[in-house]
């Protein structure tokens, strides 16, 4: 079923409701140089000024027509140098990038705008930074950071000092609460905690009802309702989903968010066996997912009624509407409800004796349900893994005021132990790369009938690497806590730097999983991909630091990518730690085939360059040690030049090439 997920901006008033969820109707755009030649007219002083400015574009979703409205309030805030203003375009300009897809400038953008305001007291302000961040991190598939980033708001927002708040805001605080505790439910039943989720709507609610935001708390309610129906509580869902929709009327929701409360309220009736009722609310539904042309709505209201006339045994009627759940669920790649719409038609056809169909729907069914709770599994797990750490956050950082010293010892051995995890997960990887290569050999000998035995084993190894990846990421995020609690800059060095290596590993194995070929992966999309990562880590910007990047395409194989990939991550780190001015610099990389028994990387800087007396197998640095054992592993001649800064050629010589 739905769940709605409200999208944070940082105009949220008591009257800004409808401007913040995609179930309430959004009020007309206004022409925009209107806008501006009205806010010319007025005498208001300049951080008034942006504040408008960003009200105006968040109320207008951030269109692409309102970029030019946010630059103008990046330019003002900056001439005025008023730090909250600063920040407040720089959200603005954050959020255009978020709802226009681009979540990587989103992201630096949101950090900048927070480093604005880090030293001053704007917790309402600060939440709302954190809050998009959360929506970033969600929308990236990281639901575990999302969810911390959103605890760390939640932190914020309940020890901001209410005393001398004006009425106005502490109003405001109290609808960002609202929403975070809303979408924090909607992330908690995305991963299956039903008991927190059911906490949070709880307390989303009370706070709605004490704004007197009617179809506000209407939508939570709703929310909570979908989640009862998941649950296989009908009874209790039934009665909540009846006030949501009458707080919905009362607060003047569109007819599509009443249309999806009418389709639970059938769903309800459904599961309660109650079947004539619940087909005139499935009706009146679909009569408006019809007309605004909701296909979400549609393949889901569709699977329902198809399951109502399957208990009311018409089950031609049936037959038709679960069908066309099923195309619109394909189309759409909606697999919960492609599942419920084949087991529908599978019961069907079986009653009418149409075995055939009735075998190929229940198939289909089983492929989806085995799918789902792949799925949902991967996300339990590591909902489990931030849990654990965030209940025990308080404690840690007593340990860490107490014994700052035993600290770094906890941390280096959580790295070791990160670091023995990437190889035994690493060695079990190689090993069933082996092992496929031989059933492959043997399976080309069979005859056809095997063939389904190939598929099922590619299918293992892909979720294999989807869950080394994973499990890669929750190590990446746990040394990303344990950072925050570091005060020495050289062990938060060493976590950053090993967090980079494990980023590039986990790229490896996301590449190897998305793509049609398990077993190797592309040179161009993986080293840029690399590259990008490691900018972000450092903060570099593309457009100060002119940067020129020339990779040759090509297939490399597993054994070759992750050791080159590791050498890759130390050598362009040291250029953007030691070589890069983040003002001024200069960055060239180029990977490329020099002849068919070598291939050529170059690394290019214009910083100070390496010691004249620099030998790296007599150096103690761990990075230059790595890169010196895993050079030796490819066979590679590696050269450091001081040309007007620091040259890196490195040319290897064993390798693999798939063709």
């Amino acid at each position: 079923m739905k769940i709605t997920l409200l999208l944070f901006t940082l105009s949220f008033s008591i009257v800004s409701f409808g401007q913040i969820t995609s179930d309430i109707e959004q009020p007309a755009n206004n022409s925009n140089n209107l806008f501006l030649q009205e806010l010319n007219n007025q005498n208001i002083t300049d951080q008034i000024r942006v504040k408008k400015i960003t009200t105006y574009v968040a109320q207008n979703r951030y269109n692409s027509s309102t970029k030019e409205l946010i630059d103008e309030a990046v330019k003002i805030a900056f001439k005025s140098k008023v730090s909250i203003s600063k920040a407040e375009s720089y959200i603005a300009l954050g959020n255009y990038y978020y709802y226009n897809s681009k979540l990587d400038s989103a992201e630096i953008v949101l950090r900048e705008a927070e480093s604005f305001i880090k030293k001053e007291n704007y917790p309402i302000t600060k939440a709302g930074i954190l809050n998009s961040l959360s929506g970033i991190y969600r929308k990236k598939g990281n639901i575990s950071l999302a969810i911390e980033t959103l605890l760390r708001s939640k932190t914020i927002l309940e020890n901001a000092s209410k005393e001398q708040m004006s009425e106005k805001k502490r109003q405001r605080l109290t609808g960002e609460q609202i929403i975070l505790h809303n979408t924090l439910a909607n992330f908690y039943n995305q991963i299956g905690d039903s008991k927190k989720a059911i906490e949070n709507y709880d307390e989303a609610y009370k706070k709605a009802l004490m704004l007197k935001s009617k179809g506000f708390a209407g939508v939570i309610l709703s929310n909570k309702g979908d989640l009862l129906l998941n649950i296989e509580r009908p009874e209790d869902a039934l009665l909540v989903l009846h006030k949501a929709k009458e707080l919905k009327t009362e607060g003047k929701a569109s007819e599509i968010s009443i249309a999806n409360t009418d389709q639970n309220i059938g769903l309800a009736l459904l599961k309660t066996g109650n079947y004539n009722d619940a087909l005139k609310n499935i009706n009146r539904a679909i009569l408006v997912f019809e007309t605004k042309k909701v296909v979400s709505g549609l393949m889901e209201s569709y699977t329902i009624r198809g399951n109502i006339y399957l208990e009311l045994k018409q089950y031609n009627k049936a037959i038709k509407d679960c069908e066309r759940a099923k195309e619109l669920s394909i189309k759409n790649g909606v697999l919960e409800n492609q599942k419920n719409a084949c087991l529908c038609l599978s019961k069907a056809y079986e009653n009418i004796s149409d075995f055939k169909n009735a075998n190929k729907n229940f198939k289909l069914y089983t492929q989806a349900k085995d799918s789902i709770f792949n799925e949902k599994n991967i996300k339990k797990t590591t909902q489990l893994e931030m849990q654990y750490e965030y209940n025990k956050e308080k404690e840690l950082q007593k340990l860490i005021t107490k014994n700052r010293e035993k600290e770094h010892r906890t941390t280096v051995i959580l790295l070791i132990i990160g670091l023995l995890l990437f190889l035994l997960i690493s060695g079990l990887l190689y090993t069933l790369n082996h092992s496929r290569r031989k059933l492959n050999k043997q399976l080309e000998e069979k005859n056809k009938l095997l063939s389904d035995a190939l598929v099922i084993n590619e299918t293992l190894l892909k979720e294999t690497h989807h869950r080394v990846k994973n499990n890669l990421q929750i190590i990446s995020s746990l040394l990303n806590m344990q950072s925050n609690f570091l005060e020495d800059s050289h062990t938060k060095d060493i976590v950053v730097e090993s967090q980079n290596r494990i980023k590039s590993m986990s790229l490896i194995h996301q590449k190897l999983y998305q793509g049609s070929n398990l077993t190797s992966i592309e040179s161009s999309t993986y080293f840029n991909d690399l590259i990008n990562s490691l900018l972000l880590s450092y903060g570099i910007d593309r457009e100060v630091v002119k940067t020129d990047i020339v990779v040759e395409n090509m297939l490399l194989d597993v054994d070759t990518a992750i050791p080159l990939g590791l050498i890759l991550t130390e050598l362009i780190s040291n250029a953007f730690k030691y070589g890069v001015d983040k003002k001024s610099g200069e960055f060239y990389f180029s990977f490329t085939k020099a002849n068919s028994k070598q291939l050529l990387v170059t690394i290019r800087d214009n910083g100070q360059g390496m010691p004249e007396n620099f030998d790296i197998h007599k150096t103690k640095s761990y990075g230059m040690k790595l890169v010196d054992i895993l050079s030796k592993k490819l066979k590679a001649e590696l050269k450091f030049n001081n040309k007007n800064g620091l040259e890196v050629i490195l040319k290897i010589n064993r390798f693999k090439i798939v063709t």
